[in-house]
């Protein structure tokens, strides 16, 4: 058996790399011919399925946490020793290592490296709490049996700060998108027309920098004011952004339409000619590949594995993280679609699902196997 941890609902539209992943894994394993069964948050309240377990209810880690405690408590006496636990966050092993042992088989994702959400919340007071989280982290790493990051980039980070010989042997499989939703219409670039249109798309949190978007805004705004801002997202960055949008000069410019579900993003990108990335930190973006796959530039900070997937110069270009550069970087992408420069990336291919995800299922394949 199969059992896949995450605190999202596969049945849901929410949106996110981690949402997406997710959803991913779900529509992968249905086709797999694996046993399986996913433990998740319930997040819809009209579709159910009989190989998901719904051990909480919202977002909120902390009660879906408490709740796989209680799950593995219940199920500590069904765990096979070639069962296989995916775990994506190191800190939820736990529950299976101290209830079932050595039976069955870990394996544990990185979809960021640990410790940035805390720092984003807490600033330099959560220098005392990481550390303690480390220890039980190197713990929970040793203990596993496979580890997988979705860039090389943050295996390289973990390999330093964790611990090196098991992400030193750590898989490498980029987070994937749901190519199918954008099979239903035919996708072109974007026209001289959309130029100046620049979407973000993405939860309003810290790790997403709305205010540095923002704050490229106003500066292009300054060099010409053709240039507007659809921000689509909603999240606990709300309320600092209408406190900004209520001071800036650009205000005018920007289009807030809130969270957008899941099978209308195909749509908003082909809405707009350039997509807007100004992270603090990324793993493996959804919306970069989506943007890719929706033949629209990207200008992106240098985060996660952008590096991978963007080809400077032709799809889009990645910046540093400030105003000046990134509008820098967006009016190189006007002028790229305007002289109709704008090159389809050769990297989709390599990020189709099936691609990606045939990594993960060989991977549960070995670990039972093992």
């Amino acid at each position: 058996m199969i059992y896949v941890f995450y605190n999202n609902d596969p049945l849901a539209q929410d949106l996110g790399g981690g949402a997406e992943h997710f959803r991913g894994l779900h529509r992968a394993l249905l086709t797999s011919g694996l046993e399986f069964r996913l433990v998740a948050a319930r997040l819809q309240s009209t579709r159910r399925a009989f190989y998901i377990d719904y051990i909480s209810r919202g977002s909120a880690f902390w009660r879906y946490y408490l709740a796989l405690w209680l799950w593995f408590w219940r199920h500590r006496r069904d765990i096979r020793n070639h069962d296989v636990f995916h775990f994506h966050r190191n800190y939820a092993a736990w529950p299976k290592y101290l209830f079932c042992g050595r039976r069955g088989r870990v394996l544990i994702s990185y979809h960021n490296v640990s410790g940035r959400v805390l720092y984003g919340i807490l600033g330099g007071l959560a220098a005392p709490i990481r550390a303690m989280m480390l220890a039980f982290e190197r713990l929970a790493v040793a203990r596993a049996d496979a580890l997988v990051c979705v860039s090389d980039r943050d295996r390289r980070i973990l390999e330093k700060l964790v611990l090196q010989p098991p992400f030193a042997r750590a898989s490498v499989i980029p987070a994937s998108y749901d190519e199918a939703i954008f099979a239903r219409s035919h996708v072109v670039g974007p026209t001289a027309e959309m130029a100046r249109s620049v979407l973000f798309l993405g939860r309003l949190s810290h790790q997403k920098n709305v205010p540095l978007a923002l704050a490229t805004l106003e500066e292009l705004v300054r060099r010409d004011p053709g240039y507007r801002l659809t921000i689509a997202g909603a999240g606990e960055g709300s309320h600092d952004l209408m406190r900004r949008l209520a001071r800036s000069d650009a205000a005018d410019a920007v289009d807030w339409i809130g969270r957008v579900p899941h099978d209308q993003v195909p749509s908003l990108l082909t809405r707009h000619g350039i997509v807007l990335l100004s992270s603090r930190y990324e793993a493996s973006p959804t919306v970069v590949k989506e943007a890719l796959r929706a033949k629209r530039p990207v200008v992106s900070t240098d985060v996660g594995d952008v590096v991978d997937w963007i080809e400077d110069g032709h799809t889009g270009f990645i910046c540093d993280a400030i105003p000046p550069a990134l509008a820098d970087g967006i009016q190189s992408a006007t002028y790229m679609i305007e002289k109709g420069e704008y090159r389809p990336s050769n990297n989709v291919r390599i990020l189709s699902e099936n691609a990606i995800m045939s990594q993960v299922m060989n991977l549960y394949r070995r670990l039972a196997a093992s």
